[in-house]
Protein backbone atom coordinates (compact mmCIF):
# COMPACT_ATOMS: atom_id res chain seq x y z
CA UNK A 1 0.00 0.00 0.00
CA UNK A 2 3.00 2.19 0.88
CA UNK A 3 4.53 1.93 -2.38
CA UNK A 4 1.73 2.44 -4.04
CA UNK A 5 0.93 5.57 -2.54
CA UNK A 6 4.95 6.78 -3.10
CA UNK A 7 4.43 6.09 -6.91
CA UNK A 8 1.47 7.65 -7.19
CA UNK A 9 2.88 10.64 -5.46
CA UNK A 10 5.89 10.92 -7.40
CA UNK A 11 3.49 10.68 -10.59
CA UNK A 12 1.52 13.78 -9.40
CA UNK A 13 4.73 15.37 -8.81
CA UNK A 14 6.46 14.90 -11.93
CA UNK A 15 3.00 15.73 -13.62
CA UNK A 16 2.94 19.07 -11.56
CA UNK A 17 6.74 20.12 -11.93
CA UNK A 18 5.78 22.55 -14.44
CA UNK A 19 3.55 23.83 -12.17
CA UNK A 20 6.89 24.15 -9.35
CA UNK A 21 9.53 24.77 -11.78
CA UNK A 22 10.63 28.68 -12.63
CA UNK A 23 7.76 31.21 -14.21
CA UNK A 24 8.49 33.72 -17.00
CA UNK A 25 7.18 36.48 -18.68
CA UNK A 26 4.55 35.48 -21.40
CA UNK A 27 4.65 36.77 -24.66
CA UNK A 28 2.17 39.37 -26.89
CA UNK A 29 1.76 42.78 -25.59
CA UNK A 30 -2.05 42.08 -25.31
CA UNK A 31 -1.49 39.12 -22.97
CA UNK A 32 0.65 41.22 -20.58
CA UNK A 33 4.09 40.42 -21.78
CA UNK A 34 6.55 41.79 -24.54
CA UNK A 35 6.86 41.93 -27.69
CA UNK A 36 9.52 42.17 -30.10
CA UNK A 37 9.59 42.94 -33.67
CA UNK A 38 13.28 42.52 -34.39
CA UNK A 39 15.21 44.21 -37.37
CA UNK A 40 18.59 45.31 -37.06
CA UNK A 41 17.88 48.29 -38.76
CA UNK A 42 14.94 49.31 -36.75
CA UNK A 43 13.64 47.00 -34.10
CA UNK A 44 10.03 47.76 -32.07
CA UNK A 45 9.97 46.34 -28.85
CA UNK A 46 6.22 47.15 -26.59
CA UNK A 47 6.44 45.54 -22.95
CA UNK A 48 3.44 45.20 -20.53
CA UNK A 49 5.63 43.91 -17.43
CA UNK A 50 6.07 47.04 -16.02
CA UNK A 51 2.79 49.04 -13.98
CA UNK A 52 3.07 50.96 -17.18
CA UNK A 53 2.91 49.66 -21.41
CA UNK A 54 6.74 50.71 -22.68
CA UNK A 55 7.02 51.65 -26.34
CA UNK A 56 10.61 51.39 -27.89
CA UNK A 57 10.91 52.45 -31.80
CA UNK A 58 13.62 52.31 -34.26
CA UNK A 59 16.50 50.33 -32.16
CA UNK A 60 19.69 50.00 -34.21
CA UNK A 61 21.34 46.38 -33.82
CA UNK A 62 25.19 46.14 -32.80
CA UNK A 63 26.87 43.49 -34.20
CA UNK A 64 30.40 42.27 -35.75
CA UNK A 65 32.34 40.97 -38.64
CA UNK A 66 35.05 37.92 -38.29
CA UNK A 67 38.81 39.30 -37.70
CA UNK A 68 37.64 42.90 -37.05
CA UNK A 69 37.46 44.09 -32.68
CA UNK A 70 35.52 47.13 -33.50
CA UNK A 71 31.45 46.84 -33.60
CA UNK A 72 28.84 48.43 -35.67
CA UNK A 73 25.26 49.16 -36.74
CA UNK A 74 26.79 47.71 -40.11
CA UNK A 75 28.04 44.45 -38.90
CA UNK A 76 26.08 41.34 -39.48
CA UNK A 77 26.50 38.83 -37.38
CA UNK A 78 25.58 38.50 -33.49
CA UNK A 79 28.30 38.43 -30.66
CA UNK A 80 29.06 36.57 -28.25
CA UNK A 81 28.84 35.67 -24.49
CA UNK A 82 30.20 32.51 -23.13
CA UNK A 83 31.01 30.83 -19.75
CA UNK A 84 29.53 29.30 -16.92
CA UNK A 85 26.27 30.42 -15.88
CA UNK A 86 26.56 30.92 -11.96
CA UNK A 87 23.34 32.98 -11.47
CA UNK A 88 20.08 33.77 -13.19
CA UNK A 89 16.57 35.83 -12.72
CA UNK A 90 13.26 35.29 -14.71
CA UNK A 91 10.72 37.84 -14.49
CA UNK A 92 7.40 37.50 -15.17
CA UNK A 93 6.95 41.39 -14.56
CA UNK A 94 8.97 44.34 -13.10
CA UNK A 95 9.12 47.16 -10.69
CA UNK A 96 7.93 51.02 -10.67
CA UNK A 97 11.61 51.54 -11.07
CA UNK A 98 12.43 49.65 -14.24
CA UNK A 99 11.97 51.85 -17.37
CA UNK A 100 12.51 52.04 -20.59
CA UNK A 101 14.84 49.35 -22.08
CA UNK A 102 14.97 47.43 -19.14
CA UNK A 103 11.49 47.00 -18.81
CA UNK A 104 11.39 44.82 -21.65
CA UNK A 105 14.24 42.16 -20.47
CA UNK A 106 12.69 38.88 -19.06
CA UNK A 107 15.75 37.38 -17.99
CA UNK A 108 19.32 38.82 -16.67
CA UNK A 109 22.13 36.39 -16.04
CA UNK A 110 25.48 36.41 -14.11
CA UNK A 111 27.76 34.46 -16.94
CA UNK A 112 31.58 33.79 -15.36
CA UNK A 113 33.62 34.27 -18.86
CA UNK A 114 35.46 30.93 -19.67
CA UNK A 115 35.78 28.63 -22.48
CA UNK A 116 32.31 26.39 -23.60
CA UNK A 117 34.75 23.01 -22.85
CA UNK A 118 36.22 24.80 -20.00
CA UNK A 119 32.44 25.43 -18.53
CA UNK A 120 31.54 22.06 -19.39
CA UNK A 121 34.75 20.66 -16.96
CA UNK A 122 33.69 22.81 -14.00
CA UNK A 123 32.01 20.24 -11.59
CA UNK A 124 29.16 21.11 -9.73
CA UNK A 125 30.91 22.75 -6.05
CA UNK A 126 33.70 23.74 -7.67
CA UNK A 127 32.41 26.72 -9.51
CA UNK A 128 31.86 30.04 -8.50
CA UNK A 129 28.68 30.19 -6.17
CA UNK A 130 26.59 33.10 -5.80
CA UNK A 131 24.06 34.79 -2.84
CA UNK A 132 21.48 36.30 -4.87
CA UNK A 133 19.38 38.64 -2.51
CA UNK A 134 17.40 40.96 -4.60
CA UNK A 135 17.32 41.47 -8.53
CA UNK A 136 15.37 44.05 -9.45
CA UNK A 137 17.63 45.77 -11.58
CA UNK A 138 18.18 43.51 -14.72
CA UNK A 139 21.83 44.74 -14.99
CA UNK A 140 22.45 45.41 -10.95
CA UNK A 141 22.10 41.90 -8.75
CA UNK A 142 22.29 42.68 -5.03
CA UNK A 143 24.23 39.96 -3.89
CA UNK A 144 25.38 38.42 -0.71
CA UNK A 145 28.29 35.90 1.09
CA UNK A 146 29.10 33.78 -1.21
CA UNK A 147 32.24 32.77 -3.31
CA UNK A 148 31.81 35.90 -5.34
CA UNK A 149 29.71 39.10 -4.81
CA UNK A 150 28.60 40.41 -7.94
CA UNK A 151 28.09 43.68 -7.01
CA UNK A 152 31.40 44.42 -5.76
CA UNK A 153 33.40 42.87 -8.73
CA UNK A 154 36.49 45.48 -9.67
CA UNK A 155 39.43 45.65 -11.10
CA UNK A 156 41.11 43.57 -8.34
CA UNK A 157 38.74 40.64 -8.60
CA UNK A 158 40.43 37.73 -10.23
CA UNK A 159 37.35 36.20 -12.31
CA UNK A 160 35.37 38.55 -15.56
CA UNK A 161 31.46 38.41 -15.62
CA UNK A 162 28.67 39.13 -17.97
CA UNK A 163 25.94 40.64 -16.46
CA UNK A 164 23.32 40.78 -19.02
CA UNK A 165 20.11 41.61 -19.26
CA UNK A 166 18.33 39.67 -22.16
CA UNK A 167 15.87 40.93 -24.70
CA UNK A 168 14.14 37.58 -26.68
CA UNK A 169 13.46 38.55 -30.14
CA UNK A 170 10.96 35.72 -31.17
CA UNK A 171 8.67 33.77 -29.00
CA UNK A 172 10.73 30.57 -29.59
CA UNK A 173 13.45 32.43 -27.67
CA UNK A 174 11.22 33.53 -24.87
CA UNK A 175 10.21 30.18 -24.34
CA UNK A 176 13.75 29.07 -24.22
CA UNK A 177 14.79 31.43 -21.84
CA UNK A 178 13.52 29.22 -19.06
CA UNK A 179 16.47 26.84 -19.66
CA UNK A 180 18.67 29.89 -18.34
CA UNK A 181 16.84 29.20 -14.79
CA UNK A 182 19.11 25.88 -13.96
CA UNK A 183 22.14 27.25 -12.18
CA UNK A 184 25.90 25.73 -12.75
CA UNK A 185 26.10 25.32 -16.53
CA UNK A 186 27.72 25.89 -19.81
CA UNK A 187 26.23 28.47 -21.73
CA UNK A 188 26.87 30.45 -24.47
CA UNK A 189 24.27 33.26 -25.30
CA UNK A 190 24.37 34.96 -29.47
CA UNK A 191 23.04 38.23 -30.06
CA UNK A 192 23.13 42.14 -30.72
CA UNK A 193 24.02 44.88 -28.35
CA UNK A 194 21.70 47.68 -28.80
CA UNK A 195 22.65 51.20 -30.17
CA UNK A 196 22.75 54.59 -28.44
CA UNK A 197 23.17 57.88 -29.52
CA UNK A 198 24.83 59.19 -25.88
CA UNK A 199 27.99 58.05 -25.23
CA UNK A 200 28.83 55.60 -22.60
CA UNK A 201 25.08 54.95 -21.83
CA UNK A 202 24.26 52.14 -19.56
CA UNK A 203 23.65 48.45 -20.62
CA UNK A 204 24.04 49.90 -24.62
CA UNK A 205 26.76 49.94 -26.79
CA UNK A 206 29.53 52.06 -26.05
CA UNK A 207 33.19 51.11 -26.04
CA UNK A 208 33.29 47.29 -26.44
CA UNK A 209 34.99 45.63 -28.69
CA UNK A 210 35.20 41.61 -29.89
CA UNK A 211 37.83 38.44 -30.68
CA UNK A 212 38.16 37.14 -33.62
CA UNK A 213 35.31 34.93 -32.87
CA UNK A 214 33.01 38.02 -32.31
CA UNK A 215 33.31 36.76 -28.27
CA UNK A 216 32.49 40.46 -26.08
CA UNK A 217 35.81 40.99 -23.96
CA UNK A 218 35.92 42.44 -20.69
CA UNK A 219 37.31 45.91 -20.03
CA UNK A 220 39.44 46.76 -16.90
CA UNK A 221 36.53 46.76 -14.06
CA UNK A 222 36.26 42.97 -15.09
CA UNK A 223 32.22 43.25 -15.59
CA UNK A 224 30.14 43.78 -18.51
CA UNK A 225 26.46 44.89 -17.78
CA UNK A 226 24.92 45.29 -21.37
CA UNK A 227 21.26 45.10 -23.03
CA UNK A 228 21.13 41.81 -25.44
CA UNK A 229 18.50 40.99 -28.24
CA UNK A 230 19.12 37.19 -28.08
CA UNK A 231 18.56 35.59 -31.36
CA UNK A 232 20.37 32.24 -30.42
CA UNK A 233 21.61 30.11 -27.09
CA UNK A 234 23.85 27.36 -26.52
CA UNK A 235 23.50 24.62 -23.89
CA UNK A 236 25.67 21.50 -23.18
CA UNK A 237 23.53 18.89 -25.83
CA UNK A 238 20.48 21.86 -26.44
CA UNK A 239 20.03 24.83 -28.80
CA UNK A 240 17.52 27.16 -28.04
CA UNK A 241 16.92 29.06 -31.62
CA UNK A 242 15.34 31.73 -33.23
CA UNK A 243 12.90 29.53 -35.44
CA UNK A 244 12.87 26.65 -32.83
CA UNK A 245 13.88 24.04 -35.73
CA UNK A 246 16.87 23.16 -34.47
CA UNK A 247 18.31 19.47 -34.73
CA UNK A 248 18.67 19.61 -30.86
CA UNK A 249 16.25 22.12 -30.00
CA UNK A 250 15.60 22.19 -26.23
CA UNK A 251 12.25 22.10 -24.67
CA UNK A 252 10.99 22.71 -21.91
CA UNK A 253 10.93 19.32 -19.46
CA UNK A 254 13.48 17.77 -21.94
CA UNK A 255 15.84 15.62 -20.38
CA UNK A 256 19.47 14.84 -22.44
CA UNK A 257 19.94 11.75 -23.90
CA UNK A 258 16.30 10.14 -23.05
CA UNK A 259 14.38 13.36 -24.41
CA UNK A 260 11.08 13.31 -23.19
CA UNK A 261 9.51 11.01 -24.66
CA UNK A 262 12.37 8.42 -23.51
CA UNK A 263 12.30 9.71 -19.50
CA UNK A 264 8.44 8.94 -20.00
CA UNK A 265 8.70 5.38 -21.23
CA UNK A 266 11.59 4.70 -18.74
CA UNK A 267 9.70 5.83 -15.98
CA UNK A 268 6.74 3.88 -17.18
CA UNK A 269 8.97 0.72 -17.82
CA UNK A 270 10.88 0.94 -14.31
CA UNK A 271 8.50 2.96 -12.36
CA UNK A 272 5.30 0.72 -13.00
CA UNK A 273 7.15 -2.41 -13.32
CA UNK A 274 9.56 -1.98 -10.73
CA UNK A 275 6.41 -1.65 -8.32
CA UNK A 276 4.36 -4.97 -9.84
CA UNK A 277 7.63 -6.88 -9.63
CA UNK A 278 8.41 -5.15 -6.01
CA UNK A 279 5.08 -6.54 -5.23
CA UNK A 280 5.01 -10.31 -6.82
CA UNK A 281 8.56 -10.75 -5.17
CA UNK A 282 6.99 -9.52 -1.74
CA UNK A 283 4.01 -11.62 -1.82
CA UNK A 284 6.41 -14.49 -3.00
CA UNK A 285 8.94 -14.30 0.25
CA UNK A 286 5.32 -13.53 2.70
CA UNK A 287 4.39 -17.46 1.12
CA UNK A 288 7.04 -18.82 1.57
CA UNK A 289 7.56 -17.77 5.04
CA UNK A 290 4.36 -19.16 5.71
CA UNK A 291 4.47 -22.43 4.18
CA UNK A 292 7.99 -22.55 6.08
CA UNK A 293 6.17 -21.89 9.23
CA UNK A 294 4.00 -23.98 8.48
CA UNK A 295 5.92 -26.63 7.80
CA UNK A 296 7.58 -26.28 10.78
CA UNK A 297 4.10 -26.60 12.65
CA UNK A 298 2.58 -29.88 10.70
CA UNK A 299 5.96 -31.45 9.86
CA UNK A 300 6.04 -32.61 6.87
CA UNK A 301 3.75 -35.62 7.25
CA UNK A 302 0.95 -33.43 8.24
CA UNK A 303 1.93 -31.36 4.73
CA UNK A 304 1.34 -34.03 2.55
CA UNK A 305 -1.86 -35.01 4.29
CA UNK A 306 -2.86 -31.22 3.46
CA UNK A 307 -1.87 -31.81 -0.19
CA UNK A 308 -4.18 -35.25 -0.08
CA UNK A 309 -7.04 -33.49 1.14
CA UNK A 310 -7.10 -30.85 -1.35
CA UNK A 311 -6.73 -33.27 -3.84
CA UNK A 312 -9.80 -35.40 -2.77
CA UNK A 313 -11.96 -32.30 -2.57
CA UNK A 314 -10.63 -31.37 -6.23
CA UNK A 315 -11.41 -34.90 -7.70
CA UNK A 316 -15.17 -34.36 -5.59
CA UNK A 317 -16.02 -31.39 -7.23
CA UNK A 318 -15.10 -32.67 -10.29
CA UNK A 319 -17.18 -35.65 -10.19
CA UNK A 320 -19.64 -33.19 -8.92
CA UNK A 321 -19.89 -33.88 -5.50
CA UNK A 322 -21.05 -31.03 -3.40
CA UNK A 323 -19.37 -29.90 0.29
CA UNK A 324 -21.05 -29.31 3.44
CA UNK A 325 -21.37 -25.74 2.76
CA UNK A 326 -23.14 -26.15 -0.18
CA UNK A 327 -25.56 -28.32 0.96
CA UNK A 328 -26.34 -26.12 4.20
CA UNK A 329 -26.79 -23.17 1.45
CA UNK A 330 -29.14 -25.23 -0.86
CA UNK A 331 -31.34 -26.50 1.80
CA UNK A 332 -31.45 -22.86 2.93
CA UNK A 333 -32.37 -21.58 0.01
CA UNK A 334 -35.01 -24.61 -0.18
CA UNK A 335 -36.59 -23.63 2.69
CA UNK A 336 -36.97 -19.91 1.68
CA UNK A 337 -38.63 -21.26 -1.42
CA UNK A 338 -40.86 -22.96 0.53
CA UNK A 339 -41.74 -20.27 3.09
CA UNK A 340 -42.54 -18.26 0.45
CA UNK A 341 -44.70 -20.81 -1.36
CA UNK A 342 -46.48 -21.73 1.19
CA UNK A 343 -49.98 -20.25 1.57
CA UNK A 344 -50.63 -17.81 4.67
CA UNK A 345 -52.37 -19.43 7.56
CA UNK A 346 -55.69 -18.48 8.37
CA UNK A 347 -56.16 -15.72 10.97
CA UNK A 348 -58.71 -17.25 13.24
CA UNK A 349 -57.52 -20.45 14.44
CA UNK A 350 -59.03 -22.60 17.56
CA UNK A 351 -58.35 -21.46 20.93
CA UNK A 352 -57.85 -25.18 22.21
CA UNK A 353 -54.86 -27.00 21.37
CA UNK A 354 -55.61 -30.55 19.83
CA UNK A 355 -59.40 -29.53 19.06
CA UNK A 356 -60.11 -29.69 15.90
CA UNK A 357 -62.94 -27.79 14.65
CA UNK A 358 -62.76 -28.84 11.06
CA UNK A 359 -63.37 -32.34 11.73
CA UNK A 360 -66.26 -31.49 14.02
CA UNK A 361 -67.86 -28.98 11.67
CA UNK A 362 -67.00 -31.62 8.88
CA UNK A 363 -70.39 -33.65 9.22
CA UNK A 364 -73.49 -32.25 10.98
CA UNK A 365 -76.15 -34.88 9.86
CA UNK A 366 -74.37 -37.73 11.76
CA UNK A 367 -73.35 -35.69 14.81
CA UNK A 368 -75.80 -35.59 17.98
CA UNK A 369 -75.31 -33.27 20.78
CA UNK A 370 -74.68 -34.18 24.11
CA UNK A 371 -76.50 -32.37 27.63
CA UNK A 372 -74.67 -30.62 30.07
CA UNK A 373 -75.30 -29.85 33.30
CA UNK A 374 -75.89 -26.15 32.36
CA UNK A 375 -78.30 -27.30 29.70
CA UNK A 376 -76.08 -26.56 26.71
CA UNK A 377 -74.37 -28.38 24.14
CA UNK A 378 -70.94 -28.57 24.51
CA UNK A 379 -69.55 -32.39 23.05
CA UNK A 380 -71.26 -33.23 19.50
CA UNK A 381 -71.01 -37.39 19.21
CA UNK A 382 -70.17 -38.27 15.78
CA UNK A 383 -71.27 -41.49 13.96
CA UNK A 384 -68.43 -43.68 14.27
CA UNK A 385 -68.34 -42.91 17.73
CA UNK A 386 -72.59 -44.42 17.58
CA UNK A 387 -71.03 -47.13 16.19
CA UNK A 388 -67.93 -48.00 18.99
CA UNK A 389 -71.38 -47.48 21.02
CA UNK A 390 -73.45 -50.15 19.75
CA UNK A 391 -70.52 -52.57 19.26
CA UNK A 392 -70.00 -52.61 22.67
CA UNK A 393 -71.86 -54.86 25.68
CA UNK A 394 -75.42 -53.13 27.18
CA UNK A 395 -73.29 -53.56 30.66
CA UNK A 396 -70.53 -52.03 29.79
CA UNK A 397 -72.66 -49.27 27.90
CA UNK A 398 -74.93 -49.11 31.04
CA UNK A 399 -71.78 -48.15 33.39
CA UNK A 400 -70.18 -45.73 30.92
CA UNK A 401 -73.15 -43.96 30.41
CA UNK A 402 -74.58 -44.14 34.23
CA UNK A 403 -72.37 -40.88 35.32
CA UNK A 404 -73.26 -38.67 32.20
CA UNK A 405 -76.78 -39.34 33.04
CA UNK A 406 -76.89 -38.74 36.68
CA UNK A 407 -74.96 -35.42 35.82
CA UNK A 408 -78.08 -34.17 33.88
CA UNK A 409 -79.49 -31.35 35.61
CA UNK A 410 -83.06 -31.86 33.26
CA UNK A 411 -84.72 -35.57 34.19
CA UNK A 412 -85.80 -36.92 30.83
CA UNK A 413 -88.12 -39.59 31.48
CA UNK A 414 -88.83 -39.43 35.18
CA UNK A 415 -92.86 -38.94 36.35
CA UNK A 416 -93.86 -38.19 39.41
CA UNK A 417 -96.92 -36.53 41.12
CA UNK A 418 -94.73 -35.05 43.51
CA UNK A 419 -93.77 -31.18 43.56
CA UNK A 420 -90.89 -30.52 41.28
CA UNK A 421 -87.72 -30.63 43.38
CA UNK A 422 -85.18 -28.03 43.85
CA UNK A 423 -82.17 -28.38 41.13
CA UNK A 424 -79.21 -30.52 41.85
CA UNK A 425 -76.43 -28.82 42.77
CA UNK A 426 -72.93 -29.78 43.34
CA UNK A 427 -71.80 -31.56 46.34
CA UNK A 428 -69.58 -29.07 47.88
CA UNK A 429 -72.29 -26.35 47.99
CA UNK A 430 -74.89 -28.69 48.76
CA UNK A 431 -73.75 -30.83 51.93
CA UNK A 432 -75.87 -30.97 54.91
CA UNK A 433 -74.22 -29.28 58.26
CA UNK A 434 -73.99 -31.77 60.80
CA UNK A 435 -76.61 -29.50 63.14
CA UNK A 436 -79.30 -29.85 61.45
CA UNK A 437 -81.21 -32.64 61.71
CA UNK A 438 -81.27 -35.95 59.19
CA UNK A 439 -84.22 -36.59 56.90
CA UNK A 440 -86.83 -39.97 57.29
CA UNK A 441 -84.92 -42.42 56.03
CA UNK A 442 -86.27 -43.62 52.68
CA UNK A 443 -85.98 -46.25 50.59
CA UNK A 444 -83.31 -46.10 47.79
CA UNK A 445 -84.22 -46.67 45.00
CA UNK A 446 -81.89 -47.20 41.58
CA UNK A 447 -82.75 -44.28 38.71
CA UNK A 448 -83.14 -44.74 35.34
CA UNK A 449 -80.37 -45.04 32.84
CA UNK A 450 -81.54 -44.92 29.27
CA UNK A 451 -79.10 -46.63 26.74
CA UNK A 452 -78.09 -45.40 23.59
CA UNK A 453 -77.50 -47.57 20.78
CA UNK A 454 -76.35 -46.70 17.20
CA UNK A 455 -78.14 -44.83 14.78
CA UNK A 456 -78.08 -47.28 12.43
CA UNK A 457 -79.98 -49.96 14.70
CA UNK A 458 -82.06 -47.93 16.45
CA UNK A 459 -84.47 -49.34 19.43
CA UNK A 460 -86.61 -48.31 21.32
CA UNK A 461 -87.10 -49.50 25.31
CA UNK A 462 -89.51 -47.88 27.51
CA UNK A 463 -87.42 -47.47 30.44
CA UNK A 464 -89.47 -47.91 33.70
CA UNK A 465 -90.88 -45.17 35.51
CA UNK A 466 -89.95 -44.72 39.34
CA UNK A 467 -91.44 -42.22 41.82
CA UNK A 468 -89.28 -39.93 43.51
CA UNK A 469 -89.14 -40.05 47.47
CA UNK A 470 -91.32 -37.59 49.19
CA UNK A 471 -88.31 -36.37 50.70
CA UNK A 472 -86.97 -32.86 50.27
CA UNK A 473 -83.73 -32.67 49.59
CA UNK A 474 -81.73 -34.90 48.11
CA UNK A 475 -78.63 -36.59 50.45
CA UNK A 476 -75.79 -38.10 48.89
CA UNK A 477 -74.86 -41.66 48.70
CA UNK A 478 -71.31 -42.36 50.15
CA UNK A 479 -70.96 -44.20 46.44
CA UNK A 480 -72.24 -41.56 44.42
CA UNK A 481 -71.12 -38.83 46.62
CA UNK A 482 -68.40 -38.03 43.79
CA UNK A 483 -70.05 -39.59 40.68
CA UNK A 484 -70.76 -36.69 39.74
CA UNK A 485 -68.25 -34.53 37.84
CA UNK A 486 -70.16 -31.73 35.97
CA UNK A 487 -69.15 -28.24 36.70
Amino acid sequence: MRRGAFAVALLGLMLLAGCFGPTNASWGADNGGVEVDFDRAATSITSNLGPSEERLEDLEAVGCSPGESEMGTDKSLPVKFTGYLAASQLYASHTDAVKGIGAAVTTSVAIQSMSFSQASQTLEGEGARVDLKDWNDPLNPQTGAGTVDLDEINSDEDTRWYILGLIPTTESIQDGMLSLGEWHQPVSVEGYLVASNASNAYGYHSSQTVSDDCTVLIGNQNREQLFVMVTTIHLDGATVSSNGESDDEWVHGDVPILGRTGFVLMFFIVGIGGAVASFILSKMFVMKGARDTMKTLLGQVGLDNIKKVKQDVKKAKSSGMSSPTSRKAEQRSEMKREKKQAPPKSSKESGLSGFDMDSILSDDSDSTPIGSSSGGSSVVVTSAAKEMESSAPSSVQSEVWDAPQRSSSAPTSVTSSQPTSQPQEHFSSVAPSRTSSPPPSQPKKKKAVRKRRAAAKPVEEEAPVYEPAPAEKETFDDAEEFSDFSF
